[in-house]
């Protein structure tokens, strides 16, 4: 931002006494009504030890804010919007090293309405004169509310932390000068982001919780404070605010013994948790602290990673997308109310690579961000999985090899039947040979599905480029023979903007036995009701949604959850079938990754919804 110059200011014409301070020893800053800085001088950025750019357009932190709950700053502000002149002393302190006693003269710069616009504020650094005199900075500042002093207030505050009610342990006594200030201006800088997150899982988990933070007396005491944060509940069941109350736990850290035992203890605790492994880091994932259960799964004794990076434990080949979901995780749980769980392969000493499963939790220690990260060795589990998908390929493919044996008998039997039909025969034999007939075409489709549901996972991985309007009328073709197909219309609906990828055999499995279904469902044909079966396919940023419903005889309620069972059949009078179709559907859909519902009663008949993403091309 471009300092402006200050008879840009419009300060001419104001009264004698401000033109007057305006000298070049002095220190000038101008801020808006808003109090952020709109101008300075040279030598005020050399008192802060920074530059213009970053200084306008900021608060003045010389002034505080308006909300501060010191008298003196209190006193400044009521005394500026009453178009007052404000003088005095104002304590400013930069760094640890670094503090200035300032004498100040703060001007309402009105316009014509004799509204203040602008505050003029000079200052002149008599720093040096106050340190010879020893004036104590508490006394010269006029403070009436430390931090301590809050020992025995129970503060009311909001989920952004600013204080609504302050009272005194017995609740007898209001503190009203503590409204409309925050927690945060009584507590160091460091310890803010600790604070509003504390908060904030109060506000979002309507669970008490503490934080605690340190007050330096001077370079060698400490005090330190522990704050219990108390959820108020409404009769809605929300958070309307919550109650801190703050206790000073000891004048030294340095040797409060009971702070030493509950660190043994949670040593001790740690250390001897060898069933998971267990790593400590800090926010930049530098090891910090781990287990036995670590040094035992990576081989490494606790001196050798302490200080190292985590990323030394994740695999070579996993690095860059591990890192990725690292970052991401810890990004998750910096709210500290979500939690995630993530597999990856992790790294020996040795160099082994073994399969790993964990979770990351994050939360503050004082002012420190830390994390933990909780991990399982998954190797036995990945071992008895891999055994599994085996076991489960040898009976596909030994259910695939018996359909097909089981099929050539019933094919033979087929064609001596038809042989038989070529001779002189009576009508009862005749009548006979035809149920026979029937039954060998119920027993090959049984055979056909059985030889089809062991392949499916076999054939996804065939993916190609799907037009489905196409192959939508193709299966609606196939079935032109089954009986009562005359008498369905259909209403057809697809949009597709898109390629779409998958598998064009499962899929057109999927499409024929539903609309199959819906045909062989279908009620009977009268003047008051035509078969309607309608198919609406639409296309989304990155899966299909596919409807396929009908106004048929519907299923029960007692029988919705049993449709896609294997073998499962509604009704079996007047319908050829196997109990396999819709039990294939749901399987093809869920080896494509998709999902499937049911929606169904007497009335309106059956709609199946299912939504399948869009493979990319192999």
């Amino acid at each position: 931002m471009q300092a402006p110059k200050l008879e840009q200011l419009n300060l001419k014409g104001q009264n004698a006494e401000i033109l007057s301070t305006l000298d070049d020893h002095l220190i000038i800053s101008v801020n808006d009504r808003f109090g952020r800085v709109i101008y300075v001088n040279d030598n005020f950025c050399d008192l802060l030890g920074t530059s213009q750019n970053l200084i306008l357009g900021e608060e003045n932190e010389i002034l505080k804010s308006h909300l501060h709950t010191n008298e003196v700053y209190k006193n400044l502000w009521k005394t500026l919007k009453e178009g007052d002149v404000w003088k005095g002393i104002l304590f400013h302190r930069i760094s640890e090293s670094r503090h200035y006693w300032l004498q100040t003269t703060v001007y309402p710069i009105k316009d014509r309405k004799d509204s203040a616009t602008k505050y003029l504020s000079v200052y002149n650094d008599i720093t040096d004169y106050y340190q010879k005199h020893s004036i104590d900075k508490t006394v010269a500042l006029g403070e009436k509310v430390e931090f301590k002093s809050l020992e025995n207030v129970v503060l009311s505050v909001n989920n952004r932390a600013k204080i609504i009610r302050a009272q005194s342990a017995s609740l007898n006594k209001d503190y009203d000068e503590l409204v409309g200030s925050y927690i945060y201006d009584f507590i160091d800088k460091t310890y803010h982001e600790a604070i509003k997150s504390k908060i904030a899982e109060v506000f979002n988990e309507k669970t008490p919780n503490d934080f605690q933070f340190e007050s330096c007396q001077n370079n060698y005491s400490k005090e330190l404070y522990l704050s219990e944060v108390q959820p108020v509940v409404d009769k809605y069941g929300e958070v309307s605010y919550a109650k801190i109350t703050t206790e000073l736990k000891t004048k030294d850290v340095k040797i409060l013994r009971e702070l030493k035992d509950i660190q043994t203890k949670y040593k001790n605790i740690l250390k001897s948790y060898n069933l998971g492994i267990v790593v400590v880091t800090d926010s930049n994932g530098i090891i910090k602290e781990w287990n036995k259960g670590a040094e035992v799964a990576f081989g490494y004794k606790e001196d050798e990673v302490v200080g190292k990076c985590f990323t030394m434990l994740i695999s070579k080949s996993q690095i860059e997308t591990g890192v990725k979901e690292l970052l991401r995780l810890k990004n998750n749980v910096s709210d500290v109310t979500e939690r995630n769980t993530l597999e990856m392969s992790a790294l020996k000493k040795n160099g082994t690579e073994f399969p790993i499963e964990f979770a990351v939790n994050g939360w503050f220690c004082g002012k420190e961000h830390c994390f933990s990260v909780f991990m399982i060795d998954v190797t036995k589990r990945k071992n008895l999985e891999d055994r599994l998908r085996q076991k489960t390929k040898d009976l596909e493919l030994f259910l695939y090899r018996s359909a097909h044996d089981l099929k050539a008998p019933l094919t033979t039997a087929e064609g001596l039947l038809a042989l038989i039909k070529d001779e002189k025969i009576d009508s009862s034999t005749s009548e006979l040979i035809k149920l026979l007939s029937t039954s060998l075409q119920k027993g090959k489709l049984l055979f056909d599905n059985l030889a089809f549901a062991s392949s499916i996972s076999q054939k996804k991985r065939d993916v190609s480029a799907i037009n489905f309007e196409k192959e939508i009328q193709k299966t609606i073709e196939t079935l032109s023979d089954v009986d009562g197909f005359k008498d369905i219309r259909f209403e057809i609906n697809i949009t597709q903007v898109k390629r779409f990828y998958s598998n064009k055999e499962l899929l057109n499995s999927v499409f024929r036995n539903l609309i199959q279904n819906a045909i062989n469902y279908r009620k009977p044909l009268s003047a008051n009701y035509k078969p309607l079966i309608k198919i609406d396919i639409q296309q989304h940023q990155n899966t299909v949604a596919i409807v396929i419903s009908d106004n048929g005889l519907g299923i029960k309620e007692e029988n919705r959850d049993k449709v896609f069972d294997l073998y499962y059949r509604v009704s079996s009078e007047g319908v050829q079938g196997t109990g396999l179709g819709l039990y294939i559907v749901k399987c093809i859909v869920e080896d494509l990754g998709g999902t499937i519902r049911l929606d169904s009663n007497a009335a309106n008949g059956t709609t199946f919804k299912i939504t399948i993403p869009n493979l990319s091309k192999k």
